[in-house]
């Protein structure tokens, strides 16, 4: 059995905001419990997570005492950064994750007389540890985290001059991940800005006395790719699947403009290559020559969207949070045919 300075509690994600045994007890099945190893009546508390943006935690830096930590810095993968407790003398030790490294395995120690964090240990799916632990004084016993996905949300626990208490948030075992409701907020404010490219370009000659018809064959591929930006969180981590309708460019009244396709199911990046097969019958007057200059429409597209991601445990529970990005796409508009009559005469 722990000693009564080694607490366990369980952290609802929403309802948390200090450290407080009854109200962790009312918690979702998403996060696992939050061990939270020190002393429970030293310090003030404190929360440090990416909850509501999905950030992750990026890196740790840690400044150890003979006898305890004394402070610890904590940044997101949303640029937010807070530091506990009060940095000595020494020089740190720090972690700073990579994409798509996450926890395997995490230790936790309070001090020897358990009035203080003593140490921290982790290691991670890219064969990376990190060990900070205090010079002097022997650590007390181990407590090994159940870290879950791997995926850490961020910190809690308490402090003062000192790290009195430390826990990591971790999130439960994922199944899927998925992002929808996603709306391009200056869809249809922005007009497209379209580069005309050149199909093909033929002139076509009636040295006869009769109406000549001839027609052209002709394909073009063209390639459209849909990417919804990411940040260094749970998206740059894991698969995610985007449930979305993608922009497309439309003609009305000889103006262009966007509209919203169907909603479908797309990855985050997504490249799709066509050949379409074009055919236009040229109909030449005795005596004349006509041009035919086919021509297509290319469009970057570069919109602010925002959506809402879905994370499904392998348990059922669901987290979710709100999402700001910019999507990036290349579409085309129809391919288009002028054809006029050549103001050179016949020879």
């Amino acid at each position: 059995m722990w000693r009564s300075s080694v607490f366990s509690s369980l952290v609802c994600l929403c309802m948390y905001s200090s450290i407080n045994t009854n109200r962790f007890l009312a918690q979702s099945k998403l996060a696992l419990p939050v061990h939270v190893i020190g002393f429970k009546e030293g310090g003030k508390p404190f929360d440090f997570t990416g909850y509501e943006t999905g950030a992750m935690l990026e890196k740790i830096t840690v400044w150890v005492g003979e006898s305890q930590i004394n402070s610890i810095k904590i940044k997101l993968t949303n640029g937010e950064t807070k530091q506990f407790g009060y940095r000595n003398y020494r020089s740190p030790v720090e972690f700073k994750f990579q994409p798509g490294e996450l926890f395997t395995s995490l230790s936790l120690w309070a001090n020897k007389d358990e009035t203080r964090l003593g140490a921290i240990m982790f290691k991670t799916n890219k064969n990376r540890e990190f060990l900070a632990r205090m010079n002097r004084w022997e650590v007390n016993v181990e407590f090994r985290v159940d870290v879950g996905s791997g995926v850490c949300l961020g910190v809690i626990g308490r402090s003062g001059s000192d790290i009195d208490a430390l826990g990591f948030m971790f999130l439960n075992s994922i199944k899927s991940i998925v992002m929808k409701n996603v709306e391009y907020t200056t869809l249809h404010k922005v007009i497209p800005c379209v580069t005309v490219e050149e199909i093909k370009s033929m002139t076509y000659r009636n040295k006869l006395t009769v109406e000549q018809e001839y027609t052209l064959d002709t394909s073009k591929t063209i390639t459209r790719k849909s990417s919804w930006s990411v940040t260094n969180s749970l998206e740059s981590s894991f698969s995610v699947s985007v449930q979305a309708g993608i922009p497309e460019v439309v003609e009305v009244n000889s103006q262009l403009s966007f509209k919203l396709g169907n909603i479908a199911t797309y990855e985050l990046e997504t490249i799709e290559e066509k050949t379409e097969p074009l055919s236009y019958v040229i109909k030449v007057p005795p005596g004349k020559t006509m041009n035919i200059n086919i021509t297509i429409g290319r469009v970057n597209m570069y919109l602010p969207y925002k959506a809402i991601v879905i994370v499904t445990c392998t348990d059922g529970s669901t987290y979710h949070y709100i999402k700001n990005g910019t999507y990036n796409g290349i579409t085309y508009t129809d391919a288009k045919a002028i054809i006029k009559e050549s103001k050179k005469q016949l020879q």
